[in-house]
Formats: structure tokens, sequence, C-alpha cells
């Protein structure tokens, strides 16, 4: 496994996280991962040298700032989504509370990458092997050089949720919460693409063994389903993924449906009381500053707008019925679980 380095600039995220919203967007505004100081070398390696430095480091004592020795941030909480649901928004409020201790890495790839090595199905190798692979990489993600940095934040890409258990045996005691939202108003969002063909959650089944396995329990035929129904499916095998992990990880998951005033679950149970990060009055009055700014601004201005009614008056009755036939069972799975936010 080939590990790439350069120095990032998280000041960009810390000082505005609505202009720089995802990782890729840090990468892009660091200067130091052009391309020319991009150092690439063998991960295990890299790994290997650097426990051993820290773990030296601390026997020894030594001076942090003379010999430049990096802390290594705690773990506090991860997000996993449907997609379209607030996630983006859970990662700009997660640095909002404190931009100075806090980092968070929203959709990073290196992470994605080791989740999803083994194969959707652990074909190509064991959960244990992901799951060492993954506990490798967040330790070097989360070596800091910035003496204020204490707690660090992960939000992966929807199509983790997948690949759950990879983190939850790499991580068994960090909670995590998984964000979700109403069938039709989240396919709305997924298929607001020009062809519907393309949206992702429409190619997934071309290469996915999920939900080939979905759709043979159905009892349907792959060409008898649409875009809409491939979308619902995609989905549903996400949602279904969550209930799994959510029902083996008693307790330590919580589910989170998207509304209008989501950032309230954030401010009052998800971050003081599942993720354990306490809020004073300066952390809340900047987290509802930061909610009140669409969460992928990017430097654009414009103020967030809740769309969940008008999503739901302008969906065609294919979006409608494919909902309702394969992604609604999940969703009320979902609404009614014991570690639902608003069943504990």
């Amino acid at each position: 496994v080939i590990g790439q380095f350069c120095p990032l600039n998280f000041q960009v995220q810390k000082d505005n996280p609505p202009d720089s919203p995802m990782f890729r967007d840090v990468v892009s505004k660091s200067d130091g991962c052009d391309g020319e100081n991009v150092i690439t070398v063998d991960l295990k390696e890299a790994v290997t040298l650097a426990r051993e430095f820290d773990a030296f480091a601390t026997e020894n004592e030594f001076d942090a700032a003379y010999y430049n020795v990096p802390n290594q941030l705690q773990l506090k909480g991860v997000v996993f989504h449907e997609s379209r649901c607030g996630s983006t928004l859970a990662a700009n409020t997660m640095m909002a509370m404190n931009p100075m201790k806090h980092r968070v890495y929203s959709e990073s790839s290196p992470p994605i990458a080791a989740i999803k090595a083994c194969g959707e199905l652990y074909e190509n190798c064991s959960v244990e092997a992901g799951a060492n692979l993954l506990r490798d990489i967040i330790y070097m993600m989360g070596r800091s050089n910035d003496p204020n940095e204490e707690n660090l934040f992960f939000k992966f890409q929807s199509i983790t949720t997948r690949n759950m258990d990879t983190f939850r045996k790499a991580f068994p005691e960090t909670p995590w919460m998984y964000l979700y939202r109403e069938p039709v108003e989240v396919m709305m969002s997924q298929l607001n693409v020009p062809q519907m063909r393309m949206a992702n959650c429409v190619r997934s089944h071309t290469h996915s063994e999920m939900v080939s396995r979905f759709v043979a329990r159905s009892g349907y035929r792959p060409p008898d389903l649409d875009d809409e129904e491939w979308c619902a499916i995609h989905l549903a095998t996400l949602c279904e993924s969550a209930i799994m992990n959510l029902n083996d990880a008693d307790g330590l998951g919580m589910a989170v449906n998207y509304h209008k005033d989501l950032v309230h679950d954030f401010l009052d149970t998800v971050f003081p009381k599942h993720f354990n990060v306490p809020l004073d009055q300066e952390a809340i009055d900047r987290v509802i500053k930061v909610s009140g700014t669409y969460s992928k601004n990017r430097g654009r201005q414009g103020e967030f707008k809740a769309d969940s009614e008008e999503k739901e008056k302008k969906a065609s009755d294919g979006i409608r019925e494919a909902s309702s036939l394969f992604l609604e069972p999940s969703f009320h799975t979902l609404q009614d679980s014991r570690y639902n936010i608003r069943n504990r």
C-alpha cells in the first residue's frame, strides 16, 4: 500500500467551513500539495516509523516544540450518511464548535480507500485486514503539528456505510451517527442531475453485489427496473447496512433524521451527549452562525433555505412509487429504532 503525504493548510477550513467544506477543498488550497511537494512512500513503513518515533518521544519526555513532536488527536466522533441529508452541515458544525481545537476531515480520500479495500463483501481480504489498514491511516491523519488541536472528527463518504463494520472493528469504542432523510426528499436530491441515468445512486447497480442481492430477494428482474428504482435500491442498501450496524453497536451508533432544525439535534444531543464534546455559549453561537449558511457555499453568497416541502411537491410519480416500494421500509425501521435520537 502506497501513501502520499503533503503539508495541508487546515486554516482555510477553520476560518470558514462552508467556503472549504470538503477535504478536496483543503487540498486544493494547500500550496504544499501542488504535486512537486507530494511525498510518496510505503505506507506500512511510514506508519511503523511514526509509531516508533511517537512512542520514543513520549517515553523520553521530548520537548514537543523543540523536537517538533506531533500530538496525537483524540478521535471523538464519526459521521456516516445516506447522502444529501445534512452531512456537510454536520462536518461544518463540528469544525465551528471549536476551530482552534478541532480537526475535521470531510469526505477525505484515504479512509474510503481503506474501508473499500477488501471489497463490498470482503472478497479481497478480511474485515480485520481492512480495519488494520484504516487504523493505520487514521493514526497518521490524527498526528498534528498544531499544539492547539486536540479533537479529531471524520465525515465519511456515503458509500462507506456498506462497510461500516470495518470502521467499527478498527475503532470499537468510538461513537458515530448515521444521517438519513425522508425517502422522496433524498431521492429528489440524488436525481437532480441533467441525465438521471448518470446519478451516482443509479450507476452503482453496475458494480454492487449488495444491490444485486437486494434485487434478487425482491423478486424483480434487473431489466424490469427503471432509474428511479435503481436509485431507491442503492439508498436502501445503505440504510439496511446502517440498521444492522446500529443493532450490533448497541448504543455507539445513533440514527438521526434530517429536518430543518437538524443543527439543534447536533447541539442538544449528538455533540455533548453522544460525542462527549462540551459546548459553551461561544461554541453554540459559532455553530448557529455557520448553520445559517449553505453548507457548500464555496465563496458564493447565500443563506441556507429548507427545501423539503418543495421536493415533496415536485416529486414525480416514478420517484414516489420507487421510494415507497424499495426505500420506505428501511426508513421506517430507522425511525422506529431504539438507537434513533428521538427514541433514546
